[in-house]
């Protein structure tokens, strides 16, 4: 009964400790939304503005070397949340191949699954803090776009954990490169007149294809980043709610152990009683 009621402290704690940690993640996340937008918005106003991109980074290129990112984390006690984002990594990387593809973890328990897999990590980052995540995933992608403008991968994913604003997790692959241009233009948008005035007013030095060039390694940063932080809460998310039912089953045990625990001394009582009864009768008939 002791050892379950301070096991139930510590997951208690655990929890608490998670929800802060999640709800902090979700802020970052939020600031890191509206930056993110602006460079959208800017990339969309350049494509407007010049008509169709004639940009690398958007360019199909059809060779089968990928690149993926795999966000999980770097401990354990949060319920499914590594087996659900590593097994859709796994599909997806057994569709391209093994040869080609070129793995990035983020994350202990993801370079150990590959390992595992008999694919040894091409690049990984690990103990990665909330602190620290902006600059890890700036290194991210300064790696991604070295080996992409050497031509040596031609498509980039990330899986990584995506929660929504009530709490749901769920894993997800987003294609990075090659940048897909439905995706950052609305085609079905419509132009005012306010604003195709606001296009030709506008100067981009040196070019719009150069200020594309740095958008889209910001653009990429953004993403990356906004996947790292989402799955950081999303991680804290699960060991909240694996934390909660931890607690909740050591207090049923103890519960059951408790009753059983009176049972065993209510009939010690009863047989100590008997005895000194039993005992009383042999005395007052003697």
């Amino acid at each position: 009964m002791k050892g379950v009621s301070d096991t139930r402290q510590i997951t208690k704690a655990m929890e608490t400790v998670s929800i802060a940690k999640m709800r902090k993640a979700m802020q970052v996340f939020k600031s890191n939304a509206e930056f993110f937008s602006k460079i959208r918005e800017t990339m969309r106003d350049i494509a407007y503005h010049t008509g169709n991109i004639d940009n690398e980074y958007f360019k199909n290129r059809k060779s089968g070397r990928a690149l993926f990112v795999v966000i999980a984390s770097d401990k354990g006690l949060c319920g499914s949340y590594n087996h659900n984002v590593l097994e859709v990594a796994k599909q997806e990387y057994e569709k391209f191949d093994k040869e080609k593809t070129t793995i990035f973890t983020v994350g202990h328990i993801a370079t150990t699954f590959f390992e595992k897999l008999g694919k040894v990590p091409d690049v990984e980052y690990m103990h990665i803090s909330t602190k620290s995540m902006q600059r890890d995933a700036q290194k991210v992608v300064e790696n991604i776009l070295a080996l992409y403008d050497l031509s040596l991968i031609d498509e980039v994913y990330t899986v990584y954990t995506v929660i929504d604003s009530h709490g749901v997790t769920k894993p997800d692959v987003l294609q990075l490169l090659p940048l897909q241009q439905e995706k950052i233009i609305d085609k079905n948008q419509k132009i005012t007149a306010a604003q195709e005035d606001y296009f030709r007013e506008l100067e981009y030095d040196p070019s719009p294809e150069s200020v594309l060039s740095i958008l889209v390694k910001q653009y990429l940063q953004g993403v990356v980043y906004g996947a790292m932080v989402q799955s950081n809460a999303a991680e804290h998310s699960c060991r909240r709610s694996a934390m909660s039912n931890a607690t909740n089953n050591a207090q049923d045990i103890l519960d059951k152990l408790n009753l059983e625990y009176n049972r065993e001394r209510q009939a010690t009582v009863t047989n100590e009683i008997l005895e000194i009864i039993t005992a009383s009768n042999i005395v007052t008939k003697n």
